[in-house]
């Protein structure tokens, strides 16, 4: 499978001034569609398999216990 770059991101909230940071990655161009901006320094490279439909990193389960 193909390699593709993935990143956290920050959106702005309800307020102007207030930001929101995503702790789960995306792609590029996920990031793009929903007005966000990458953080640069927080690349990871994950196989396409590991993406959902909308280009975010699929959530993990939960270990079980």
């Amino acid at each position: 499978m193909a390699e593709i770059e993935v990143y956290h991101f920050v959106t702005h909230g309800k307020g102007d001034v207030d930001k929101l940071t995503w702790r789960r990655l995306a792609t590029l161009e996920s990031i793009k569609r929903c007005g966000g901006q990458p953080i640069m320094e927080t690349k990871h490279s994950v196989d396409t398999s590991e993406l959902d439909e909308n280009g975010f990193l699929k959530e993990l389960p939960a270990p079980s216990v």
